[in-house]
């Protein structure tokens, strides 16, 4: 059932300039912040009932400290009329319940009753906000619904394992722990975010979830709902890469990672000692196949199954105090697992209890996470448990020599936790991951400067300044291969550059029933290549063209263990992108690395239906090979492209079937860059 709204149906400037006087249908009057933060970028923000100015930037981890600057209001024979750089927004009156007439100016939106959006003549959006009453369970709240244009693409959102393309979909940008699952239409990282190839976006800056209406319920209105008391908005003007470049000013753009990060992450979960890890680098140094990064997950005296924390010491035993030096001398940096939970019951979560720096209930204990009982979050919104956790971490940093992190969870905030900055779990759903990566980029900061990097699941906007994101735990199927490919594209599309997946797939069901037997004893050498040989291969050739090329999963995941041709077919892959990497260093300017055809190429059609390709930085074009056989139609761009790994060149516009050998891939450079331009010399 659609909740019930309270329309707005009448505005005007308040007397206090930047400020506007709302009048609901039921009489009720609020007042909004009117400022352009940006050009082509209008900020609307709920002034709380006290009448307290909301101030010039806001305490929001998701923004970027933002210039205030006040839109100048006036009233106009028959509305209010808004503007600033770039902007033109004009309120009409009695319109309520009709579209507006169709004479919006270039550049202008209308605001109000309905709102129109233009960056070009004639591409008009009409937008229509109300008040949402409370329901059962939930709290009173604010809708914005968006008239969709008929030949309109909805983007965005975050992560998205049932493609880039929203329209027609309901949407609950809430984050999940997915649990090995794929294709549903729920993630671990969703952004509060969205933009239409009609020329519009519109951000709505909340930590919690947002419930999206894309054209399910009706096919040409978009309904998104932030619940809650406050509501702070941002509408953008702009075709994809404008309304992309404009989002990322506001939220901050990706960090900025070293030249070795972009090289080979090998990794499984999990190597269990020490020497393993060393004979693991020597095997594919023997095999000629690079490796730049190895990642651990099963470093510490627990176990990352069953514990789900991160309480105890490292395992001497296992892990000898030193033992990243035999990495760094054969030119490899590590990496290990974390995450923000403390296991009840252990000291040290005893001790963080007492101090207060523990997420509680109303009742002042100890919240679990709604997955775990016994995975208790810390609450980075304390100034002083942020210090601690970061201290722990930047000690590890320090005592361990890793260059990386894998900051795992931070998904499943209960509802009814409270933090300390009086904020409630509701409200920290989506932005948990948020403060908790910032914590763990500040410890990397203290410990290795910029010679860091720290990959991550959860999050929201603005988790794009902290860390890389990985697109969670995938099965091992060519299903999950395509849920994968669709994942990183959405996540590129809401503005998160250093994407990544786990090359391979996390699992398959005998490899992680595997693993747990071997866990029980951190048995080492124990797991097997549990991944269809032809998928691994074309899962291998899929993570040389992404942001962060890594491998894990549960079972074996590198090239020396699967058979021919898959194993010459996958060194192959890692040998390339070694000579690919200063190319994506110098790709990494602003918009994101993966850069899908509706961002590559605005305004084209055809360009927009081939939604499972892209551009890799700006030359070098992927069609990833999802079905078995090697066959793939791509869509070929203006002008002749030269082949990178295997067969023919091709020259566009229009749509070519390829056929892949296990040692070709559908990767195309243009030919004006040359293959010179993108790779160094072997």
């Amino acid at each position: 059932m659609t909740p019930r709204t309270d329309p707005y149906v009448a505005a005007e400037p308040a007397a206090d300039r930047e400020f506007l006087r709302v009048t609901l249908a039921s009489g009720r009057s609020v007042r909004f912040s009117c400022t352009v933060p940006l050009p082509g970028v209008l900020r609307l923000r709920l002034v709380s009932p006290s009448g307290a100015d909301p101030g010039p930037r806001g305490a929001s981890p998701m923004l970027t400290d933002l210039p205030h600057r006040p839109a100048e209001l006036r009233r106009v024979p028959g509305g209010t009329v808004i503007t600033g750089p770039g902007v033109r927004a004009e309120w009409d009156e009695g319109t309520t319940g009709k579209l507006p007439p169709q004479q919006a100016a270039p550049q202008g939106l209308r605001l109000g009753p309905w709102t129109r959006f233009s960056e070009h003549e004639g591409a008009t959006v009409p937008f229509r906000a109300g008040y949402l009453e409370p329901e059962p369970g939930k709290p009173a709240g604010w809708v914005e619904t968006i008239h969709l244009a008929p030949d309109a693409g909805v983007y965005g959102g975050g992560e998205s394992y049932q493609g880039i393309n929203l329209r027609g979909r309901r949407r609950s940008l809430r984050n999940v722990e997915e649990d090995r699952a794929a294709g549903r239409d729920s993630a671990y990282l969703n952004i509060p975010f969205l933009w239409s190839d009609a020329g519009w976006g519109m951000f709505a800056n909340t930590g919690g979830p947002v419930a999206a209406d894309l054209g399910a319920t009706h096919s040409e209105a978009a309904r998104i709902e932030v619940r809650g008391d406050e509501l702070d908005l941002f509408l953008i003007l702009g075709d994809a890469p404008t309304v992309l470049s404009r989002y990322l000013a506001l939220t901050g753009h990706s960090l900025d990672m070293p030249e070795w990060a972009y090289g080979v992450w090998m990794s499984r979960s999990s190597y269990f000692t020490a020497d393993e890890v060393v004979r693991t680098v020597d095997e594919l140094r023997a095999a000629d196949c690079p490796v730049d990064v190895v990642h651990v997950d099963e470093w510490l005296d627990e176990n990352v199954l069953t514990d789900a924390a991160w309480t105890a010491p490292p395992d001497r035993a296992r892990f000898p105090a030193g033992w990243t030096r035999a990495l760094t001398d054969r030119g490899v940096r590590a990496s290990l697992w974390i995450n923000p939970y403390l296991k009840r019951g252990t000291p040290v979560a005893g001790e963080a209890a007492r101090r207060g720096f523990l997420v509680h209930d109303i009742h002042g204990r100890p919240a679990a996470t709604a997955d775990n009982p016994d995975s208790l979050p810390v609450d980075f919104t304390n100034p002083d448990a942020h210090e601690w956790w970061v201290e722990r971490l930047t000690a590890v940093l320090r005592e361990e020599g890793n260059s990386a992190v894998l900051a795992d969870f931070g998904e499943e905030i209960p509802d009814e936790a409270v933090f300390a900055d009086g904020t409630r779990g509701t409200e920290r759903r989506n932005s948990y991951g948020l403060l908790y990566q910032r914590a763990v980029r500040e410890a990397g900061l203290r410990a290795r400067g910029g010679d860091f990097v720290p990959v991550a699941r959860s999050g929201t906007a603005g988790s794009q300044r902290d860390a890389a994101h990985w697109a969670g735990d995938l099965p091992s199927t060519w299903s999950g291969l395509v849920s994968t490919l669709r994942a990183v594209l959405s996540m590129s599309l809401s503005g998160c550059s250093a994407v990544s997946h786990d090359g391979g797939g996390f699992w398959t069901p005998a490899a992680y029933e595997r693993a747990a037997v071997l866990r029980a004893h951190m048995t080492p050498d124990g797991a097997f290549a549990d991944v269809e040989p032809e998928l691994y291969g074309r899962w291998a050739q899929l993570a040389a063209f992404t942001p962060l090329m890594r491998f894990h999963g549960v079972g074996r995941r590198e090239p020396t263990a699967y058979p021919e041709p898959a194993r010459s077919a996958a060194i192959a892959a890692c040998r390339l992108r070694h000579r690919m990497r200063r190319y994506l260093v110098r790709s990494a300017d602003g918009l994101p690395l993966m850069r899908p055809m509706p961002l590559a190429y605005p305004g084209d059609r055809a360009a927009r239906d081939a939604d499972l390709q892209y551009l890799l930085g700006p030359d070098i074009l992927v069609a990833p090979v999802l079905e078995p056989g090697g066959r793939r139609n791509v869509w070929v761009p203006e002008g002749e492209w030269l082949p990178l790994l295997g067969g023919a060149p091709q020259r566009g516009p229009g749509w070519r079937e390829v056929v892949c050998g296990p040692g070709e891939f559908p990767a195309f450079v243009r030919a004006g860059r040359g293959i010179e331009g993108v790779l160094e010399p072997a």
